[in-house]
């Protein structure tokens, strides 16, 4: 019996504490932390003010803006907390969670819906992401602003950093050039600064580097969408110019490391003999063509993203986008690549929603148009990497994670040792890396969703095994 009475006596009185929590006053500043489906976070402050019909507020993101947003409502009624912003279309609705002095809720924007927790703990900036790999001061070496100006005939100035020891003497360089996408100097991906860990790595050890920021991305002019890969090869031909203008480098031992979709930019400057690049190193680089990459990647993205869904879906759903990639790849006509693309979008859209609103159709199609018919996106999807890494004359570096769903190591590293060897390079060194994904973490799930979850850049073996690898090319003491 006394076990029975105890019971009924926490229950009322956590009943009690529970009613007298949902009354409290919530005026004041409420911190909460949300992402978007690539993990990428944002910090949210909300300022609630009392008023005698209930609350007034505004919702500020610290991280994106200074400018704070008026609620259009708010309401706090037996411990739920609802409030909505039109202007950006978003809204909470939250449960007061007692035990930890905190609502609990979901963040709703344009239909998309994301967890959201709200307490007066004020969320600090180095909150946001733990990256224990970024370079920290005092840096021990020298990191100087340096600009310098494509070969095109307006000259667009691209703006990046020099870093090398601080000893005088000349120096091998390596020169970063970035994954698909506008990227900024350090390759900067939910707060993970690739390539500045990399470049830190690498002139601690002895090699200078030079990285920079893509065409209208940072400190860098001109437009990214507009600039086709020959455009970003030519920037890397400016970027040797400028080097061999220097005299702490040693204009015999340049190289070229490219991630990704910068791989094939390597490829394709790196073919030029006039260059004379000393090096190449492919970091999850393609071996096969455009074309046949994008079902492969389409594949193995959708299996990782939507493991519910049998093979039999996930092949349906590329074969309804096949016509379309297809006629990218070889409709040479502007006018006539936008006029098909209206028709075999909507075709494509009526396979794979079924009877779809008449405005979100034209929506799919407009924003599928723009992202995909751009001069640097028709570059990249007519690419063939195998017609680049056949000319390339110098010693290659090719790595792949074995757990990368954006470039199979199974399928790209074959292909790459392949076209480099026939055309008649024996300077070849290709490895599949055990349980790394495409920026080269040690992962578990490995999908692209779960790069912001982990605190490591970069495997530091993968840092070590490109560092000795070139030391050992440059002959670096």
């Amino acid at each position: 019996m006394l076990k029975y009475t105890f019971f009924i006596l926490f229950t009322a009185l956590a009943l009690t504490t529970s009613a007298q929590e949902n009354e409290h006053n919530i005026s004041g500043s409420w911190y909460g932390m949300t992402g978007n489906t690539m993990g990428e976070k944002q910090r949210l402050m909300i300022v609630l003010e009392k008023t005698k019909h209930g609350y007034k507020g505004q919702l500020k993101s610290p991280d994106r803006t200074d400018v704070s947003l008026p609620m259009d409502s708010v309401d706090y009624t037996a411990g739920t907390l609802r409030f909505r912003v039109n202007v950006v279309d978003i809204s909470f609705k939250g449960g007061w969670d007692a035990a930890n002095r905190r609502f609990g809720g979901t963040l709703t924007q344009g239909g998309q819906q994301a967890p959201l927790n709200l307490s007066q703990d004020q969320i600090k900036a180095a909150d946001v992401y733990r990256r224990p790999q970024d370079p920290q001061a005092p840096l021990g070496y020298r990191e100087e602003e340096v600009m310098f100006t494509s070969q095109e005939e307006e000259g667009i100035a691209l703006s990046g950093t020099f870093t090398r020891p601080d000893s005088a003497r000349q120096y091998p360089v390596v020169i970063l050039l970035s994954d698909a996408g506008p990227q900024n100097r350090n390759e900067e991906t939910v707060g993970h600064k690739t390539f500045g860990v990399l470049a830190d790595y690498l002139t601690r050890r002895g090699i200078a580097v030079l990285r920079w920021d893509d065409r209208g991305t940072g400190g860098s002019k001109g437009d990214y969408d507009d600039a086709t890969f020959d455009d970003l090869a030519a920037d890397v031909h400016a970027a040797i110019a400028y080097l061999r203008q220097r005299k702490d480098v040693d204009h015999s031992k340049i190289g070229l490391l490219g991630h990704g979709e910068g791989a094939s930019i390597a490829a394709m400057a790196a073919s030029r003999p006039q260059d004379s690049i000393a090096f190449v190193i492919s970091l999850a680089g393609a071996g096969l063509p455009a074309r046949q990459l994008q079902e492969v990647q389409m594949a193995e993205v959708l299996r990782a993203s939507m493991p519910q869904k049998g093979d039999s879906s996930i092949t349906r759903y590329i074969k309804y986008t096949q016509p379309w990639f297809k006629m990218l790849a070889t409709e040479t006509d502007p006018d006539v690549a936008q006029q098909k693309s209206r028709e075999l979008l909507k075709d494509m859209y009526h396979k794979l929603v079924g009877n779809p609103m008449p405005a979100e159709e034209e929506k799919y199609i407009e924003r599928l148009i723009a992202i995909q018919t751009t001069p640097h996106s028709l570059s990249a999807v007519r690419f063939d990497p195998l017609t680049w890494l056949q000319k390339i004359k110098c010693p290659v570096l090719a790595l792949n994670g074995s757990r990368d769903i954006v470039m199979d190591a199974n399928l790209q590293l074959p292909a790459i040792e392949k076209a480099v060897l026939t055309g008649g390079n024996q300077q070849i060194t290709a490895h599949s890396l055990d349980g790394l994904n495409h920026l080269f973490q040690q992962c578990k799930t490995c999908t692209t969703s779960e790069y912001v979850t982990l605190d490591q850049t970069m495997d530091p073996a993968v840092l070590d095994f490109i560092t000795r690898w070139v030391q050992a090319v440059v002959n670096l003491n």
